[in-house]
């Protein structure tokens, strides 16, 4: 969908079928057979939806070989879709003994997302917490700045490698990690300072904790002329909820989007009931919002 903000300034959408919905919420699914992945493939063309991101929860892209990657892309091109992206969660970049395994991760998915002809890999830094539900969160104001900066020095060297590549990359407003506000964003977008690096403005990542219901409006407004791909979920009082019925209100939401001139791929990441039949009912409500928002220009 390709339209003019009130600001003239061109906005255009693009909608993709999130795979991290169709394992448990924060765990790792069995990799699909190839007949069950073609079926979600038709499945989410069907709906609608013009791409899907791909999620390492779902399917295990980074121990693949070429020749399976090459089949794997054959198959949504087949279904009629194409890889919109990469979506890559919790990366912890220093700190612990994986931090090295968690680089090459980001590496290896940049190599991927070339082959497969994805647009953009999005990931999510993060810290590690204590095991348990109960337990409190970390904030990225307590993280040493000496780490912080180190993050930055290694994302610099992947934008490079994905610039080289012609991959974007986004990086997540998240919890739990240095990125958990929008300034903390901005400045790590500003310090890495290359042009293949955006923001994912994941509005329910701040969202969903425990607690009064955070302010989203601000961190919108402040990311939106700065991204390059848009996860969509919500939360009631911290619980999952459909995209139109929680604290997060997407109609201003994707108002702010389409002023700032949005451009790029928007991934539906709700849990609540059945997951296809929210992804559908979720896809036609952002489209009228999109519709709405954005009247056609010359």
């Amino acid at each position: 969908m390709r339209f003019r903000s009130a600001a003239g300034r061109r906005f255009e959408v693009k909608w993709a079928l999130a795979t991290i919905v169709l394992v448990p919420r924060g765990s790792w699914g069995p990799p699909p057979t190839r007949e069950a992945r073609i079926e979600v493939f038709r499945w989410a063309a069907g709906a609608g939806f013009a791409g899907v991101e791909l999620s390492p929860r779902w399917i295990d892209f980074h121990g693949m070989q070429d020749g399976e990657i090459d089949r794997l892309r054959d198959d949504v091109t087949s279904a009629g879709l194409v890889v919109s992206g990469l979506c890559i969660s919790r990366c912890i970049l220093t700190r612990t003994s994986r931090a090295v395994e968690h680089r090459r991760r980001l590496e290896r998915g940049v190599e991927v997302a070339r082959r497969l002809g994805a647009e953009v890999l999005t990931f999510s830094l993060a810290m590690p917490t204590l095991p348990g539900p109960d337990r409190p969160p970390l904030r990225g104001c307590d993280v040493p700045e000496e780490e912080f900066s180190r993050s930055t020095e290694l994302v610099k060297r992947l934008a490079d490698l994905a610039r080289r590549r012609d991959v974007g990359l986004s990086i997540e407003l998240h919890d739990d990690g240095p990125l958990d506000t929008p300034e903390a964003c901005l400045r790590f977008l500003d310090q890495v300072d290359d042009p293949s690096l955006g923001v994912n403005p994941d509005l329910g990542n701040i969202c969903r904790g425990p607690g009064p219901a955070a302010d989203w409006s601000a961190p919108l407004e402040l990311l939106a002329p700065r991204a390059n791909a848009w996860h969509v979920k919500n939360y009631c009082s911290g619980k999952p909820a459909p995209v139109w019925a929680g604290d997060i209100d997407y109609r201003r939401a994707v108002g702010t989007m389409c002023s700032a001139g949005f451009r790029g791929w928007v991934s539906i990441e709700s849990y609540f009931d059945d997951v296809r039949i929210l992804q559908e009912q979720s896809l036609c409500f952002l489209k009228r919002l999109v519709q709405a928002s954005a009247p056609e220009g010359p």
